[in-house]
This record gives structure tokens, sequence and C-alpha cells, in this order.
């Protein structure tokens, strides 16, 4: 299958599993029976897998193991029960990373969490639904740790391991990911030319959406979508050295990459981790009820519109002055990567 069939494939999946819509149409119906839209929508993408079933193996064959998850972290042994349960024949496994895998949490972390889906579910609508539905009441229960967590579960298929997609979840990171259960040992296929291109469309895209968050000044507006900016402008350095080597890194080593070649420049990006360490939100009352209250299959996630003003003490770290070392700072990347 071509990549470009590929790449579109897997955008319309992780949109089913975002929010069931796949048109224009969806948009409206969503608001009108969530549910539906689901249900009518995993008979497509049931459909569109059969007919893009992967038939080969990458030229690059990596054998790649995981060690148990061993932690505290109250949240994720109980979506981890909860999932085994309710959907674990669905999947060959459930992982946890970021900072929980390695026992690093702070009051900033969310739920960063790994799912690789049996092809017999895809290809079937009803074990399909039936997943979708275990899936969004585990990502209700990751709203405990972080009442603004603003993404779910990555998600990978069966099919995929062969010709794996290393610009979404580069395998680098499994070596910092824990089993929460199933498959302790995967196989992949990786492709010898790389996979420069998608890391430049993944960098480039990230770039665009900071850069559009800061000249609105829209990331100013509440929690939500403050954090949002936050954790996407961390991710740069990252997502910046995967696209200009062509190769997977984990986040944390990124930092000092990044500081070591950019000098006083990088000065910016510390100033926002130490916002980040200094985190303290927990929820508005209002919030957190709604979020208990709220229909699995609604898109509608309530932090959007309920997390409260950002605190003035914040607020007042970006101003001009800062926004615009934050602009020159991802100019300075794009402009690296073009060298």
């Amino acid at each position: 299958m071509a990549l470009s069939e590929n790449y579109s494939f897997r955008s319309r999946l992780l949109n089913f599993f975002r929010s069931g819509q796949l048109s224009g149409w969806d948009k409206i119906l969503v608001r009108i029976s969530p549910e539906y839209v689901y249900r009518r929508n995993s008979e497509v993408i049931s459909g569109e897998y059969k007919k893009r079933r992967t038939t080969g193996f990458g030229e690059l064959n990596e054998v790649i193991a995981i060690e148990d998850y061993s932690g505290s972290n109250d949240v994720a042994i109980k979506i981890a029960s909860y999932l085994q349960a309710a959907a674990g024949d669905a999947l060959i496994g459930a992982y946890v990373h970021g900072s929980i895998a390695t026992s690093e949490e702070i009051s900033y972390s969310d739920f960063d969490g790994l799912v690789i889906v049996k092809n017999d579910c895809v290809i079937s609508s009803e074990k399909l639904i039936t997943l979708t539905a275990a899936l969004k009441e585990t990502e209700r229960m990751m709203l405990e740790m972080d009442p603004l967590q603003h993404h779910g579960w990555f998600i990978l298929t069966e099919d995929e391991l062969a010709d794996y997609p290393e610009y979404y979840f580069p395998h680098a990171l499994f070596q910092y990911s824990k089993v929460l259960f199933g498959a302790r040992t995967i196989n992949i296929g990786l492709r010898k030319e790389g996979y420069s291109a998608e890391f430049s469309r993944s960098f480039l895209n990230l770039s665009q959406s900071v850069l559009r968050k800061l000249e609105s000044k829209i990331f100013l507006e509440n929690n939500y979508v403050f954090k949002n900016l936050l954790s996407e402008f961390m991710l740069l350095p990252a997502v910046f050295i995967q696209a200009k080597t062509g190769k997977g890194i984990f986040k944390k080593f990124s930092f000092d990459m990044i500081g070591k070649e950019m000098g006083e420049k990088y000065d910016v990006m510390m100033e926002i981790s130490g916002v980040r360490q200094k985190w303290q939100f927990k929820g508005t009352e209002l919030l957190l009820k709604m979020n208990r209250r709220m229909n699995i299959f609604s898109p509608h996630r309530y932090a959007k519109s309920l997390s409260g003003s950002v605190p003035d003490e914040v607020r007042n770290i970006f101003d001009d002055a800062m926004l615009k070392r934050m602009r020159e700072f991802v100019m300075d990347l794009i402009g690296r990567l073009k060298q």
C-alpha cells in the first residue's frame, strides 16, 4: 500500500477512536446521538481495514522486549484492571509510557498509554465498538489523574506492526514503556529508507500549531488550552530531533541535546519547563463533577469550557516579550531543519 494511503487510513482510524467522526455530517449527528455515529462508522472502518490488510513485512525486523509495570500509580492500575476485564481479548497488549512508566510523575503529568489492537477486532464492527466503549471509559478514568487530559490512547493495529508507523509511536519509546497487560515481546517491521519525510511532516505540523496559538493568544483563555500549548511547546525538541535524524527519541533526552545546540536561545524552554514543574491545577469542582458524569461517547470535553482562568501570576509571565521569544525559538528550529 502507498505511504499516502497508509497515512490517510491511519488518520481516519484515529479520528474514529477519538471522536467517532469521519465526515462533516458526523459533526452534526454526533450532537444528536454520538453512539449512533460510533456504531455506523465502526462498520466503515472495519470495511476499509479489510481492504488494506498488510501482506508484507518491513525490510528490517526488530524484536522488542518490554518489562511489566511495577509502579504504584493508582490510575494506571485501575485502568489496566478494567481494560483487561472489559476488552483484553481484543488487544495484543496495553502499555504505559512517559512519566508513569519511568515513575517520574509530577502534578503536571497526564496518562500516556498505548494499545495494540488485534486484527480480528478491527475487522468485526461489533468487536470494534465494544473495544471503543472500553477505551472511552478508561479515558474518563485518565481524567482522575489529569482533569485537563487532552489526548486519549495511542493506538496501533496488529497489521501495522509488520509495516510499523515509526512516525506515530517511535519504537525507541518501547524501551521506556511498561506492560500493563498482554505481550511482553513484539516483532515489528521497519523500512530501510527510514522515516525522515514523516518525521518532518510531524514537526512542521506541530510547529504551525504552536505558532497559531502564540499568534492568537488563545492559549491564555483558560487552563485547558494553556496546558495544551505548554505540552506542544515542550514536545518540539523531540519532534525536531526526529525530523533532523530520521530516528525516534525519548522526549526526556531531547532537551539536553537541543540545549547544547541552541545555547542562550534555549533559555525560553527552561522557563516553560519551570512553569510545568510548579503546576498545581487540580480541577474546579464543577469540572470534576462533569467529568464523572460525561457520556463516554460524547466528543465534548468539559475541560475546554470549565477549566477556569489561567492565574494572573502565570499570565503575567507570558507577556509580549515572552511570546516573541517563544516564536523565535520555533522559527529557529524550522530554520535548522532546512539547513
